[in-house]
């Protein structure tokens, strides 16, 4: 649910971002609380449960039994439970999943259809956001609580916020900054996590990858030592015999058209051009260059030149991540 008419703000880099205040309509909150949640999700996550910090958010995997993604979240405790973040494409068949075995569990699974999520990045965002709440997340605490709101803190590219909220708040807070700030769209917090170099798995994606195809184990959202859970022999044999050949990568340059996700990339060699890769998303910024972000070879020699499936006249190249890609 957006609280405000988007205009059509351009998309822009980190560093050249003004105060803005994001629409994330494109991301659904889920709930999972009970008696069993915590052993009901270590069965189910890529994610070590038991190690949960209660002031932190994490990133982890569902699979199905074959190792492959039904999706990625963003996980943390929350009202005496847990709440995690996925795409709205993709919800409905992840929540599906997530249900299959909790008829022996003390467990309940609920789509949050109230809370409103706001992302808040750019220029000076934390001074902005300390005018309105008494406390905000940090490296240490990268989950708090307050005002009637859920905050979460992100290093990267730069320092940013998700803000989860209620609607009365919401607009209270957009009121309060309304002089302040421009206003965008989920694309724009797509546009930051690309550069961030996290995932975005939606439905069209969904049960494609394994994990390690996406960096997950990059983002320490794999835990190879907790045990059985659903897909997990794939991942951890992949891992432990060194079987995964992708990596996910940000692209940039100049396209005439924006690749779907799930379309290829095309790779130079010589003369010709061979088809590559998977897109999981893209966007394209004010000044007319496209991002994408893919999954590719990992082998894949950092200063290839690529283009789009179909754009005779594309060229992108590969952006450096702000993580290693090193096992």
């Amino acid at each position: 649910m957006s609280i405000f008419p988007i205009c059509n703000k351009s998309i822009l880099d980190s560093s050249c971002l003004p105060l803005t205040l994001i629409s994330l309509d494109e991301w659904v909150l889920v709930s999972v609380y009970g008696e069993d949640s915590t052993s009901y999700l270590q069965r189910q996550l890529t994610l070590n449960m038991n190690n949960i910090n209660k002031k932190k958010h994490y990133l982890a995997a569902h699979c199905n039994s074959q190792g492959k993604m039904w999706s990625s979240l963003r996980l943390f405790y929350h009202n005496k439970g847990y709440t995690y973040i996925v795409r709205r494409t993709v919800h409905e068949k992840q929540t599906t999943e997530l249900k299959k075995y909790i008829v022996c569990s003390k467990v309940k699974i609920i789509i949050d259809r109230d809370s409103i999520l706001l992302g808040l990045a750019g220029f000076d965002a934390r001074i902005a956001l300390s005018s309105l709440f008494n406390t905000l997340p940090d490296k240490i605490n990268s989950v708090v609580e307050c005002n009637d709101s859920t905050l979460l803190w992100f290093p990267y590219p730069t320092e940013r916020f998700l803000i989860i909220t209620t609607l009365i708040q919401a607009q209270k807070l957009k009121e309060k900054l309304d002089n302040k700030i421009q206003f965008s769209n989920s694309n724009q917090w797509v546009a930051l996590d690309i550069e961030a170099g996290i995932p975005i798995i939606d439905n069209v994606t969904s049960s494609k990858l394994i994990p390690q195809a996406a960096n997950l184990q990059f983002l320490n959202a794999i835990s190879f030592k907790k045990g059985c859970y659903i897909g997990q022999e794939t991942v951890a044999r992949t891992q432990f015999r060194g079987m995964n050949k992708r990596a996910l990568y940000w692209l940039a340059g100049k396209a005439n058209k924006i690749p779907n996700a799930s379309s290829s990339i095309k790779l130079k060699i010589g003369d010709k051009w061979i088809t590559t890769g998977i897109v999981l998303s893209s966007v394209q910024l004010n000044n007319n260059i496209i991002w994408v972000q893919v999954v590719m070879n990992k082998d894949i020699n950092l200063n290839s030149i690529l283009g789009i499936e179909g754009d005779q006249n594309s060229e992108l190249t590969i952006q450096k991540l702000p993580y290693s890609l090193k096992e």
